[in-house]
């Protein structure tokens, strides 16, 4: 898995450290360092149902790693998964 910083809902900066992947359906895991609070992760599902890109700030990488979307997202025991719209 590879590091990241900060990851872009949008244009909506949330500061995480962690790691994270791709898989080949283009569903992204997110695994912080430390988990999101519980006010922050509905902040995230009431204003972002649906995510149109995701931008991932990693520390080895200048440029921006990006995303299209839609997306949608979902938390499973601490770990975020974005998952494409309609899959």
């Amino acid at each position: 898995m590879a590091q990241l910083s900060k990851i872009y809902l949008d244009r909506e900066e949330l500061q995480i450290l962690g790691r994270y992947c791709v898989r080949i359906d283009r569903t992204i895991v997110v695994e912080p360092s430390r988990q999101l609070t519980e006010d922050t992760f509905q902040r995230i599902m009431v204003s972002k149902p649906t995510i149109s890109k995701i931008s991932i700030q990693n520390e080895d990488v200048v440029p921006l790693i990006e995303y299209e979307g839609p997306y949608t997202f979902e938390r499973v025991y601490g770990v975020l998964v974005f998952k494409p719209a309609g899959s």
